[in-house]
């Protein structure tokens, strides 16, 4: 399932079971979004930041259980509530991209390692998560993997 970007991958390939593609592409256009919205663009830090925090507010909705309708939180909004994807990694996602519009040197691999858990392992946690894969030793080799 192609969807629109610079990036020249498919995002829900034909690979991946046909019943969890609209969640993969649902995570992907939320992830997508939200970390264009921190590197993408000329808006101030302010601007980014202020549309970083309604996308946390959206998120707030959707674990009360509304469906909010705007793109992209109408589909993870279903994608959450049919596969009981955890908030808390989507969370971690805006907290790294948070980071993106404030930090832009590390000054050690501990620090970029620690920011990688955030923007790349949830990536990873949510997939093993769709795939009813939830045991300690795959998801630490989805984190190694995706750090």
């Amino acid at each position: 399932m192609p969807v629109a970007h610079y990036e020249n991958f498919p995002v829900a390939s034909w690979l991946s079971p046909a019943a969890l593609r609209p969640a993969i592409v649902a995570i992907y256009r939320f992830a997508r979004a939200a970390d264009d919205i921190a590197d993408e663009g000329d808006a101030q830090a302010t601007e980014r930041l202020s549309q970083l925090d309604h996308y946390e507010a959206m998120l707030d909705r959707i674990a009360k259980g509304d469906r909010p309708q705007e793109p992209p939180f109408a589909s993870l909004s279903d994608a959450v509530r049919e596969h009981a994807l955890p908030l808390a990694l989507f969370h971690d996602l805006l907290s790294a991209f948070r980071q993106d519009v404030l930090k832009t040197r590390y000054a050690d691999f501990s620090e970029l390692l620690d920011y990688c858990s955030r923007s790349a392992n949830p990536i990873g946690r949510l997939l093993l998560h769709l795939y009813r894969i939830d045991d300690n030793e795959r998801l630490r080799q989805a984190d190694a993997i995706c750090s």
